[in-house]
């Protein structure tokens, strides 16, 4: 390891310039990563709702509809013309309407006026129109050239959306959150320029992951939209960790390249567990089933690595170059002392811990019972697509297309299936074969035109109309209500899907990832943390502090309330423990340090003087990107994680603080018979344990390392 260290300290130069390289090489692989923007492309392709769409792919020349067209109108003629105007506009590939369900040279008034309606309102005709979705953002735009008043509506809009959104936010979002860190920096350390090295290194390590993620063939935008901070935010420690030590070094008395190869070398153990916590947490959501887990699981993953190795190779090169700009810019620390932290809680201690039981019931019974959204949740306040989706919902109510094929020549079992699909309440009009064709007439005399949109050389098609939202309780009813339709006549032999078909599937199988996904998060890093510590008692104690504060994040939306996305959810619960539980470590790690020398409140005392001002410029950047992703996102799914991003971190910053030292108190009785060679400083005095408990004394440092059990009470009075 010693030959690596001073490898990179006598080729700094040579490490500047690789990583220049690599940077720039990386800019350009990142401007040609491809974005995926449809959730419904991260289900697994063995649930039924995906397979009904390769099936309606490969059998049928048409799609499902993906987006609803409001267009005024004088009278059926004129809805005929809109409909050929809207057929020929380039990306529209077929259009739905009044007259692929009733003969429109009928009087209305003979009609069923419920299937009117869902059609033509008020003099606005609504289509069902199927789009190219590999170019949402132009197709749309063409739409809105028809007509001044048209409206538009559905997946087609929600892909476009997400598409303009994550296009204009990512260079918004880094200008509002990069002058938040560089301010938290510049009153956390102790020279003006020190935020320049801690930006650079994580920045290089961003733009490496970013220009990587070439090979991965594609990333979903929400990825897209949150790694590049995320990643910022959650490993910028590791960056001051290493500085600190530097300049701990140097006031030494150490030479800048011997104070740098002790910094590396002393810092790597300690810089290398807090990424292994972070990485494992990140990791675990490679296990969901739904695929976007796995998507930013491997891209934060390979960005922890990226800015490990950015940390530890090119940050020490930098300092080593600039060093003596640094020393030029310095100043005292604007941070205060902590040790009021540590009376305060040696004082409350009892108290702390039964207020913190008392929330941890409701806490995590209220973070299991959120009201949540699986799509992607609400458009931008004041929009246009917002406006539209109101417009037309109040004209028309909530509409999903939806196709189910069944194996065709069991003409019997298509009538029983057609009339049930009509007598469904929830359902407003369907279209297939035996309710178009008379049973009659034999298929050779009609035209094949005809035919293609409701038959293939396999199955026929029902394109069914439900009036229904893209999710919840009743959209997902309808939609089993179908699934058992369609199972009494044909078993599991059809396909079906739509979109809240595909948000059911959606919900089903991020659910069943839940206790999965958690499970092994809490596993990994609880075993990463008893290999450090060698210990069995301090991973259920470190562990538990932050799931407490995790609890408590997730069950505030359930008491306002308020609706939370289930990505949102299940995500953060992994992200928030991987990237928090670094504070609980640190704080440990001094307490244990100080508890060899010290009694255990003294060695509470200290150790809050000691860590804090560590572990609070890592949780305020976490906190700020999380804000600013919840301030800055017009899309509600990256908006609403970062604002259980940036709630998690305070809380589990202020768990840290305030709980983990009560519970590290209380249990440190059993601390030496349950971690291996652990020797802490028996409390053997009685009467100097009462004095620093009600005086809350911080003992001074002991560099000749006497026996503090032996002195005099008395002097210390």
């Amino acid at each position: 390891m010693d030959k690596s260290i001073w490898g990179i300290i006598h080729h700094r130069k040579a490490v500047m310039l690789v990583f220049g390289i690599l940077v720039l090489l990386s800019i350009l692989l990142a401007t040609q990563v491809q974005v995926n923007y449809d959730l419904q492309d991260y289900l697994p392709q063995e649930v039924n709702s995906v397979l009904a769409l390769d099936k309606l792919s490969s059998e049928f020349s048409t799609k499902l509809p993906n987006a609803r067209v409001a267009l005024p109108i004088r009278n059926l003629q004129d809805g005929l013309v809109a409909k050929a105007a809207l057929s020929n506009t380039k990306g529209v590939q077929e259009v739905l309407w009044l007259d692929d369900s009733l003969d429109t040279a009928s009087p209305l008034e003979m009609t069923d006026p419920t299937l009117v309606e869902a059609f033509y309102r008020d003099g606005i005709a609504l289509y069902q129109v199927t789009a190219d979705q590999s170019q949402p953002v132009e197709v749309l735009n063409r739409l809105y050239q028809l007509d001044e008043q048209v409206m538009v509506d559905g997946n087609l809009v929600d892909l476009a959306n997400a598409q303009q959104a994550v296009g204009q936010e990512i260079s918004k979002l880094m200008a509002v959150v990069m002058p938040i860190v560089l301010v938290i920096l510049l009153l956390s350390t102790h020279a003006w320029l020190e935020p320049v090295p801690f930006l650079l290194a994580i920045g290089v390590g961003v733009v490496l992951n970013m220009g990587t993620n070439i090979f991965l063939g594609s990333v979903s935008y929400i990825t897209q939209a949150v790694a590049a901070v995320l990643q910022l935010a959650v490993s910028m420690d590791y960056a001051i960790f290493l500085l600190n030590r530097f300049n701990e070094n140097r006031k030494s008395g150490h030479d800048p390249e011997t104070a740098m190869a002790l910094a590396m070398r002393k810092s790597l153990s300690a810089i290398a567990s807090s990424a292994l916590t972070t990485l494992l947490g990140f990791l675990a959501l490679l296990f969901m089933r739904f695929g976007l887990g796995a998507d930013l699981g491997i891209v934060m993953a390979k960005g922890i690595v990226f800015s490990f190795l950015s940390v530890m190779i090119f940050m020490p090169a930098f300092i080593l170059i600039f060093y003596k700009f640094l020393d030029k810019t310095a100043h005292r620390s604007f941070l205060p002392d902590f040790s009021f932290v540590g009376r305060f809680v040696s004082k409350g201690k009892v108290p702390i811990l039964l207020l913190a039981a008392l929330v941890a019931v409701p806490a995590f019974l209220g973070s299991r019972k959120n009201d949540f959204i699986y799509g992607t949740g609400n458009y931008p306040v004041g929009s246009r697509i917002e406006r539209d989706r109101q417009a037309i919902v109040h004209l028309f109510d909530e509409q999903q297309q939806q196709s189910l094929l069944v194996p065709k020549g069991n003409v019997p079992a298509e009538l029983a299936l057609a009339e049930k699909l009509k007598e469904d309440p929830d359902i407003v009009s369907v279209i297939s074969y035996v309710s178009t064709v008379d049973p009659a007439i034999p298929p050779a005399m009609l035209e094949a035109d005809q035919l293609a949109m409701l038959e293939s050389e396999h199955y026929r098609q029902f394109i069914i109309t439900a009036k229904v939202a893209p999710e919840g309780q009743v959209s997902f009813a309808q939609a089993e209500r179908v699934r058992a339709y369609a199972e009494e006549g044909y078993g599991q032999a059809y396909y079906y899907t739509g979109q809240n078909v595909i948000t059911l599937d959606m919900r089903d199988t991020i659910q069943a990832d839940d206790y999965v996904v958690n499970g092994l998060a809490i596993l990994a890093i609880a075993l990463t943390i008893m290999s450090a510590f060698r210990s069995l008692s301090l991973p259920i104690i470190l562990v538990l502090t932050i799931e407490l504060a995790i609890w408590i994040n997730l069950s505030i939306p359930y008491f306002l309330g308020n609706p939370l996305s289930y990505i949102g959810y299940l995500i953060i619960s992994t992200v928030q423990l991987g990237a928090t539980v670094d504070y609980a470590i640190l704080y440990t790690e001094h307490y244990l340090d100080n508890r060899k020398r010290f009694h255990k409140m003294q060695a509470l005392l200290l150790t809050s003087r000691e860590a804090i001002p560590s572990l609070l410029p890592p949780a305020l950047i976490l906190t700020a990107a999380g804000i600013s992703l919840q301030y800055t996102s017009t899309l509600t799914i990256v908006s609403e994680l970062g604002q259980v991003l940036g709630r998690g971190a305070i809380l589990s910053f202020l768990m840290v603080i305030l709980v983990l030292p009560c519970l590290l108190y209380f249990a440190d009785p059993i601390l030496p018979y349950t971690t291996w060679k652990l020797n802490l400083l028996k409390d053997q005095d009685p009467e100097r344990a009462a004095l620093a408990e009600r005086d809350s004394v911080v003992p001074p440092e002991n560099p000749e390392g006497e026996n503090h059990e032996e002195e005099n009470p008395e002097e210390e009075k």
